[in-house]
């Protein structure tokens, strides 16, 4: 089975992609490259494609069949702070519209094994030395509160929420430390 990861030409998505093919899993990326490289990519198939646009839940939904695809790990999203504090509403319609295309192409195309990547960004600036996920959300920035209502519109390891009816995962973690990809010339 395949595995599709949104956003995977991405720092994050890239490192779950290498990681994926590293163990032989069959890997599709789809990624709008608008800040992803093509080259992070390499070993997977890479579907250009914008998962914010209206037309694109059909387009994921058809991917998803065509490749089999029976789990989605989305990372795609805009992810500037200081950005989305200027630009609130692209992050709203982006970050929040995208998420609801690819939860309905898993429901059209009967993908069931959704990991959401959400941030640490959801608890804000808590007064302590170490943020686990046991802290209450209190997200400062329209970034930050993006993926705090992602995070409560995907479905859960417990079961499903209000808006999705399935269980999925749900990342909050930092971004990954390690080996980086080099940086095109």
């Amino acid at each position: 089975m395949t595995t599709l990861v949104i956003g995977g030409a991405g720092y994050i998505g890239s490192h779950v992609v290498r990681l994926l093919l590293e163990q032989g899993k069959e890997v599709v990326v789809v990624d709008n490259l608008s800040t992803g490289l093509r080259q992070r990519t390499e070993g997977a198939e890479l579907i250009e494609l914008d998962v914010t646009l209206p037309d694109a839940r059909e387009k994921l939904a058809f991917e998803m069949r065509a490749c089999g695809a029976d789990s989605v790990i989305h990372f795609a999203a805009h992810k500037q702070v200081g950005e989305s504090v200027e630009n609130p509403e692209m992050y709203w319609h982006d970050n929040i519209g995208g998420l609801a295309n690819v939860l309905s192409a898993c429901a059209s195309a009967e993908v069931r094994d959704i990991v959401f990547s959400s941030s640490a960004a959801v608890y804000g600036m808590p007064d302590v030395d170490v943020v686990t996920e046991d802290l209450a959300p209190q997200p400062i920035n329209p970034y930050g509160a993006t993926k705090y209502v992602g995070s409560g519109c995907s479905p859960t390891p417990n079961g499903p929420t209000r808006c999705a009816p399935w269980p999925c995962g749900i990342s909050t973690s930092p971004a990954p430390g390690g080996p980086s990809w080099p940086t095109p010339q």
